[in-house]
C-alpha cells in the first residue's frame, strides 16, 4: 500500500488555518515541526488517503488557500510505501500523559517509567489513537471528571469512531467496568480488539454502524469524531443515551465551531465546553 505525505510551509500565525484546510484529507493527524533558522515559519505534514490522487490534493489545496488568501512557502506532495509512511510519522509521537500519572506509550517507543506511573500501551498505524492529540487528552479529562459521580460497576461507556480503542482503556483505567467500541472500519475495529486486548482489557468492539448495529443504550458516550459526521450521529446517539447519562463529544475545529451549534442546540443542553489549541470539546445531557 502507498500513502500521500502532503506539506506545506506557512508563516507560523497560519498554522491553525492551514490545519484546517488540511482537514478534509489529513485522516492520520498533522505534524508540526519548525523550519531551521525560520523562526516564523512552520512546516505542517499530513499524509492523505492513498487511494486519492495526489495532483488532485494539490492543486484542491492550492486553490483553498488562494482563497482563503493565505501565503505559504510551498505545497509539496510524495507518495510513499507504508514502511516508509509508518517511520515518516511514527518518529515523531511520543510517550504521553494523558491524564494525572496515566501515560499512554506507543509500542514502538520506549519510557524510563520511574515514578511508577500507570502505561497504557498502543499499537497503531493512526497518529490520531496515541493519545497525542489535544481532542483525545481533552476527551479523557472530560471522562473522568463525569464518570467520578458514577457507580461505575453499574455504567456502560459507548465509544463511537473508536479508532485505535484507546478511550476505551481509559475508562478502564478509570474503573468502568463494561465498555463498548464501534467504528465503521473494520482495520480501526481489528486494532482497537488488539489494544484492549494487549493492555488485559475487556471490551466488546463492533464494526458498523451507530443506528443499525448497536442496540443497547450506554450511561456515557464518547464521540470524538469531526463536524460532518456528528451532524449526522447527534440524533440518533440521543436513542442510544441513558436517562441522565453524560454525552462527550470532540473534533470540532474552532472555523466549524459555529455550524455544529445548531446541532447541538437542537436536542442537547451543553454542560460544559473546553478547548484545547483550535479544538472545542463538549460535555452534553439530553434536553
Amino acid at each position: 500500500m502507498q500513502w500521500i505525505e502532503v506539506s506545506i510551509v506557512c508563516e507560523r500565525v497560519a498554522t491553525d488555518e492551514v490545519t484546517t484546510l488540511f482537514d478534509d484529507y489529513a485522516d492520520n493527524g498533522i505534524i508540526e515541526e519548525d523550519v531551521e533558522n525560520q523562526p516564523n515559519l512552520i512546516k505542517l505534514t499530513m499524509y492523505a488517503d492513498p487511494s486519492l490522487d495526489s495532483n488532485t490534493i494539490k492543486s484542491d489545496l492550492e486553490k483553498r488557500l488562494t482563497e482563503a488568501n493565505i501565503s505559504v512557502t510551498s505545497v509539496d506532495t510524495n507518495i510513499l510505501d507504508e514502511s516508509t509512511w509508518l517511520n515518516s510519522w511514527q518518529q515523531y509521537i511520543e510517550p504521553t500523559e494523558i491524564l494525572p500519572n496515566l501515560i499512554i506509550k506507543p509500542a514502538w517507543q520506549e519510557y524510563d517509567n520511574v515514578h511508577n506511573k500507570t502505561i497504557i500501551e498502543i499499537d497503531s498505524d493512526i497518529s490520531f489513537g496515541t493519545g497525542s492529540h489535544e481532542t483525545t487528552r481533552t476527551c479523557a479529562e472530560l471522562l473522568k471528571s463525569y464518570s467520578e459521580s458514577m457507580d461505575l460497576n453499574q455504567v456502560t461507556c459507548l465509544d463511537i469512531g473508536t479508532g485505535t480503542g484507546i478511550l476505551l482503556l481509559v475508562a478502564a483505567h478509570l474503573g468502568i467496568k463494561h465498555l463498548v467500541g464501534i467504528d465503521i472500519e473494520e482495520y480501526a475495529a481489528n486494532q482497537a480488539r488488539i489494544n484492549c486486548e494487549n493492555n488485559h482489557v475487556s471490551a466488546e468492539i463492533i464494526c458498523g454502524n451507530l443506528d443499525s448495529d448497536f442496540n443497547g443504550t450506554a450511561k456515557l458516550i464518547l464521540a470524538n469524531l469531526t463536524v460532518d459526521p456528528l451532524k449526522i450521529l447527534l440524533p440518533q446517539i440521543g436513542k442510544k443515551l441513558e436517562d441522565k447519562g453524560i454525552l462527550i463529544i470532540s473534533g470540532i475545529i474552532d472555523e466549524r465551531h459555529d455550524e455544529i451549534m445548531p446541532y447541538i442546540k437542537a436536542d442537547w443542553h451543553i454542560i460544559e465546553e473546553r478547548i484545547a489549541g483550535p479544538w472545542h470539546t463538549f460535555a452534553l445531557k439530553k434536553r
